[in-house]
Order: C-alpha cells, then sequence, then structure tokens
C-alpha cells in the first residue's frame, strides 16, 4: 500500500456519516499500472453500529483485475456508528487502456441482505510496447544447450515411501523363510569351508593331530552352539549320546598323550567329519522345520 495516500484515505474514511444513507466508497492507490503489477484497492464503509456488513471474498468475480491478497482491518466504532475497510491487491492482465471497478458492500439485516455498489474508480494501463513492427527479425539458434536435469524430490520420497512398505509388505509375508534361507545359505557356506580345511589337514602327512581336532571342536561349537572346546573326550561322548564316536575319540587321545602313532588315526578323522555333516543335516531340517 502506498504510504502516502494513509492521511488522505483515514481523513475520507473518517468522515462522520451524519445522518445520509450508507454509501460505500472505493479507490484506487495509483492513477497507473502496468500489465501485472500489483495494484492496491481500498474499500471502506460507515454505517450504523447495530448493522453487519460484509466485503466480496476471494470467490468475487473482480473482473478486469485478479485478486492477488487482501487485507482487513479492524473495525472501529462510536456511540452510532461503526466503519469497515478492506485492501485489496489486484493485479491486471487486460490490455485495455482505461479499466475500471466498482464492488459491493453487503448489508446484512435480520432476515436478508442489501447489496450497496461503491463509486466506480478507474486506472490507466502504462502501455510498455506502443506501437508494433510490420515484422519482427527471428534469430535462429539451433545450437545444443545443456540444461541442468533438476531432481524431483517428491516423486524419490513418494518411491522411498513405496520401496518400505513393499519391504514392510514382504517381510512380514515372507520374513519367517527368508531368515531361514539366509541362515541356511551361510551355515552351508561355513560347512564347505570347513570341509574343505578338514580334508586338507587329513592330506598332510604326518596329520597335525592337535590342530585338526581343534578345528573339529571349533566348528561344532559354532554349529550346534555347544562348548565343544571345553569338553574332554568322555564329556563330548556324553553330550553327543553316541557310543561310536568314544572309540575315535580313544584313538585320538591315545596319539596326542600317549604317544601312539596308530594307523587308525586318519580313520578317526574321517568318523569325525562324518558325524559334523551328520550334524549339519539335522541343524538344516530344525531351522526348516522351525
Amino acid at each position: 500500500m502506498d504510504k502516502r495516500l494513509l492521511p488522505i484515505l483515514f481523513w475520507v474514511i473518517s468522515l462522520p456519516l451524519s445522518g445520509q444513507e450508507i454509501t460505500p466508497r472505493s479507490q484506487f492507490h495509483k492513477d497507473s499500472v502496468k500489465i501485472g503489477e500489483e495494484l492496491p484497492y481500498s474499500l471502506w464503509v460507515r454505517y450504523p453500529k447495530n448493522n453487519d456488513v460484509a466485503f466480496p471474498d476471494s470467490l468475487f468475480d473482480f473482473s478486469p483485475f485478479e485478486l492477488e491478497k487482501r487485507d482487513y482491518f479492524t473495525t472501529k466504532s462510536d456511540s452510532l456508528e461503526s466503519l469497515d475497510s478492506v485492501v485489496y491487491y489486484f493485479t491486471t492482465f487486460e490490455i485495455d487502456t482505461v479499466q475500471y471497478l466498482t464492488l459491493p458492500v453487503f448489508l446484512i439485516n435480520e432476515y436478508d441482505s442489501v447489496t450497496l455498489y461503491a463509486n466506480t474508480d478507474s486506472i490507466i494501463l502504462n502501455q510498455v510496447v506502443t506501437t508494433l513492427p510490420d515484422s519482427v527479425a527471428v534469430m535462429v539458434n539451433t545450437d545444443y544447450q545443456k540444461v541442468s536435469l533438476a531432481f524431483n524430490y517428491p516423486y524419490f520420497t513418494i518411491g522411498i515411501i513405496i520401496f518400505l512398505l513393499a519391504a514392510l509388505l514382504v517381510f512380514l509375508l515372507f520374513g519367517k523363510r527368508i531368515r531361514q534361507t539366509i541362515k541356511v545359505y551361510w551355515l552351508t557356506k561355513r560347512r564347505k569351508r570347513f570341509e574343505n580345511t578338514f580334508n586338507n589337514l587329513l592330506a598332510d602327512q604326518p596329520i597335525a593331530v592337535e590342530r585338526t581336532l581343534s578345528m573339529w571342536k571349533k566348528y561344532l561349537e559354532k554349529l550346534l552352539s555347544q562348548p565343544y572346546t571345553k569338553l574332554t573326550s568322555k564329556e563330548i561322548v556324553a553330550l553327543s549320546q553316541q557310543a561310536e564316536i568314544a572309540d575315535q575319540l580313544k584313538f585320538i587321545d591315545r596319539h596326542i598323550y600317549g604317544g601312539s602313532k596308530s594307523a587308525d588315526t586318519k580313520s578317526a578323522f574321517e568318523f569325525l567329519l562324518t558325524y559334523s555333516i551328520e550334524q549339519f543335516n539335522n541343524k538344516i531340517k530344525e531351522i526348516k522345520n522351525g
């Protein structure tokens, strides 16, 4: 709003009604405007205190102008009269040299309303282009111009949300099966690595008996979650509940502690390897049936 017009505006709207009829008043704040330029327009009215008034809102047809925003001012009243005012901010894209506007104020009674029109005010359109040439020289430029692509954050956010919802749905429907598949995959990979290394140790001559036995215990400890590395051979036999494993461990213990160089040591380790593979297969069945 043009501050230079404020003293004039408040002087005009502060004039008493003095028993005259209710007459809304309006005024553009400028004498001229350019196309697309914001144009303030004031509308005010004084009326008896016991009445109510309403001003045009954003649904009203302000042609030839387009409403950008509006500012309402607090009602001011004395013992007899009230004063209401609003400032509208318009733009125009019409090309008429002189453009006119008059707006109503609605006086609301107990059962109906009365439409009271303010005075008509006009605005002059500043013509930026006064004359048009008969022909226009067009410059052609077909060179490729690289334009940076704008990142579409709304679509990206929607995509992330859809992905998370889909992932949650898959997890709820197939989460157990997925966890089983992943666990079986890693157990199978660990078993293959153990079996290859174990066979390589058995292929060495002489066999590194203590290292091979320690490796076997560590593998079973991870596979079955039992403290095999801390158990004696007798305790391992009791835990496995298989009498056949007792003879094989006995051969190995004789080699470690008694200095025996029995040829059955390799076959004993081969039995332990077979036993560990059986435990692996039992573990896989347990996971799949769990």
